[in-house]
């Protein structure tokens, strides 16, 4: 990957029912953007036809950087690559057994049944070798039955391996050399090997990530090598990058070997914008809102920084990698509105996708839906096109309604869509306070940006559900996930399992270990097309009390930390995530960790307005709380910086509709953004 100053940068976000793209002109820093139906099943159609929308010259591209639902849709369906599994002796059950607890969500189902691992019992497949916890050999590997191994991989018809050694996180000569032999003899099966997708403790974690890695790799390398294939035929000659669960971008080769890596690659997208707007409006952090046609993501940025995690659970699955730490919810614009067993009303996780769309698209759905609510609610325009010369039916939107009305008996369906609005939003402001404070924040302390394409018609709603006074709505909120890829830097994660008591530690290794892995992520960043005065490094160890089953990350400066210093800033994270510091009890470390980045070009991004003239379009009946009010609506790309308005209100643009309720003050702010409070009434 390499950078340019001219040119255009291209991000593109496929979502469950809309594909954004968003195109800069590096020169210029002028915006140019598209939103088209995704295409379920061929992806890289929608890319293809979000760009022809474009009208741009697609030889001057000089970045392409594509979030992609491949992964997760892959897995949700369960339409992976048939995988088989190579581990140590008395390790087959490994995956199946995992941690003996069930799910969350299953502790008082008397019917619950744990999920089925992704390698059935008959494809996994025992071998000598052992490596002792410290590394030590304690048996070479039996090739002659590796032999035999590949022999019925070969004869199963499977398109994947995954090899996964007792220790391997130790010492991995055992795992590696079993890979590679697996590799000359099964032509054309992926290959994954546990150590190097993820090199930790944790053999269930370890072995279920790697098992999802080798399980998607088919997949997800035919997905890039279409896509590749599709855009040169374009023109495009710029490399493609992927975004990284990680929040970074990958090299298609990357993403192709590191399949597990680009799980939620469209919602990351969202958290890095979203820092882009905070720096630019000037505040520390936020939580994201972001709401699309199929799920609501929400995240959590403070200081600037949103949060990752590195033990992570994709539908039944560890996943052991670093990822942001985004609490996903099937409530969008095409959720599906329903009747449960008692006669309640109930909304999501069925959604509507991208066809036939919500009942008002007019594309064959019948199913009442959150889109179809706000129609009805006056939310939405009927005698105007949307983005994407879409334009909605309110007749059928109320046929819709009357249907769900007659299930519940109702007789009033505007009552009904206000109803289920309030569901939704609840369900919602559940998943705000899952990354709030379930973590140990108060949700009132940070704005909460609302994006994506319906992100901006709910987010003040949630908002007082919350009791959070201040809300922040992006300039193309609805591609916004689209903006954070094409600002996104490269990024590469690294590992190393050293520790101990740091009462017996030395830390001079410390830093030669440090040292060692700098030089190392160095030397891929430069083969990635970053020369070394774009790269940065930053470190942290996993640190707990000694006897914990858990670890905290603590930021470090290898080259000037002293292992007392580390001591105090773990105690005080430890004090500040769970209420206190057990100053008399003796701390570890478990690994280091650094993060890798090439640092990619970052525009200025001037928000202005693009037409001058009353930003006024209309007034309208809308439904707001217990009755209609006749609301103004505006044109948001005629609202210049410092303009003001009062709730209730609606404001349009391409990608988005912000619908402003009664007490909120809304200002346009020099970036762009609008910023929004709430009135101290409210």
């Amino acid at each position: 990957m390499t950078e340019t100053q001219t040119g255009y940068r291209i991000g593109v976000d496929v979502g469950g029912t809309f594909t954004d793209i968003l195109c800069l002109d590096a020169k210029t820093q002028q915006l140019l953007s598209a939103k088209v139906p995704s295409l379920p099943g061929r992806q890289w159609r929608g890319v293809l036809n979000a760009l022809g929308e474009l009208g741009i010259d697609t030889a001057a591209i000089g970045v392409f950087v594509h979030g992609t639902t491949i992964a997760t849709n892959t897995l949700l369906e369960r339409k992976g690559a048939k995988t088989a599994l190579v581990t140590t002796e008395g390790f087959r059950d490994t995956i199946e057994i995992g941690r003996t607890r069930r799910l969350i969500g299953g502790l008082f189902d008397i019917k619950f049944q744990r999920p089925k691992p992704l390698v059935l019992r008959d494809r996994r497949l025992e071998i000598g070798e052992r490596v002792a916890a410290d590394g030590t050999v304690l048996a070479e590997l039996d090739t002659d039955a590796l032999d035999d191994i590949a022999g019925k991989i070969g004869a199963s018809g499977c398109e994947a391996v995954a090899v996964c050694f007792i220790n391997a996180y130790a010492n991995d000569g055992n795992e590696r050399r079993a890979a590679d032999l697996l590799s000359e003899a099964l032509d054309g099966v992926a290959v994954s090997q546990s150590a190097s997708v993820v090199r930790e403790k944790g053999e269930f974690e370890r072995f279920s990530t790697c098992v999802l890695n080798a399980y998607l790799t088919p997949v997800i390398e035919g997905y890039l090598e279409t896509l590749s294939s599709e855009l040169e035929g374009r023109g495009i000659a710029a490399p493609v990058s992927i975004m990284g669960s990680n929040g970074g971008v990958m090299t298609l080769s990357k993403a192709a070997e590191f399949a597990a890596g680009t799980f939620l690659s469209g919602p990351v997208g969202g958290a890095g914008g979203a820092v882009r707007i905070c720096e630019m409006a000037g505040v520390p952090g936020c939580i994201t809102f972001d709401m699309g046609g199929t799920s609501t993501d929400v995240a959590l940025i403070h200081e600037l920084t949103p949060r990752i995690s590195h033990a992570n659970q994709i539908d039944a699955y560890p996943l052991q990698v670093p990822q942001l730490d985004i609490h996903t919810i099937g409530a969008g614009g095409g959720s599906i509105a329903w009747v449960r067993e008692d006669g309640t009303l109930e909304v999501g996780p069925q959604s509507s996708g991208a066809l036939p769309g919500p009942a008002c698209y007019g594309r064959g759905g019948t199913e009442a839906t959150i889109s179809d609510a706000n129609l009805i609610l006056g939310r939405l325009p009927h005698d105007r096109a949307l983005s994407g010369d879409l334009r909605l039916s309110k007749e059928l939107a109320e046929e819709a309604f009357r249907g769900l009305a007659d299930r519940l008996g109702a007789d009033d369906i505007v009552g009904l869509a206000d109803g289920v609005l309030r569901v939704a939003v609840a369900k919602m402001a559940g998943a705000v306070r899952e990354v709030s404070v379930h973590r140990g924040f108060d949700p009132r302390d940070f704005p909460l940006l609302g994006f994506g394409g319906a992100g901006p018609m709910h987010v003040f709603l949630v908002a007082e559900e919350l009791a959070i006074p201040r809300v922040l709505i992006p300039r193309y909120p609805g591609h916004l996930s689209a903006l954070g890829q094409l600002l996104a830097d490269l990024r590469r994660d690294f590992v190393r399992v050293w520790g101990g008591r740091l009462a017996t530690l030395d830390i001079g290794d410390f830093r030669q270990q440090a040292q060692e892995m700098r030089s190392q992520a160095g030397a891929l960043l430069t083969e990635d097309g970053f020369p070394a005065d774009r790269h940065a490094h930053d470190f942290s160890v996993d640190m707990r009390y000694v006897g914990q089953s858990y670890t905290l990350a603590v930021p470090c400066d290898p080259d000037a930390v002293e292992l007392t210093d580390l001591r105090a800033a773990f105690g005080a994270r430890h004090e500040q995530t769970f209420g206190h510091d057990d100053t008399a009890s003796d701390a570890e470390i478990v690994n280091i960790r650094l993060v890798s980045r090439g640092l990619a070009d970052k525009p200025t991004l001037a928000f202005g307005p693009e037409r001058e003239g009353d930003p006024l379009i209309e007034r309208r009946p809308v439904w707001f709380e217990d009755g209609w009010v006749d609301c103004p609506v505006h044109d948001r790309a005629a609202m210049r910086a410092g303009y003001q308005l009062e709730g209730p209100a609606i404001v349009e643009e391409a990608g988005g509709t912000s619908v402003v309720p009664p007490r909120w003050r809304v200002t346009v702010h020099e970036s762009g953004s609008l910023d929004c409070v709430l009135s101290a009434e409210g």
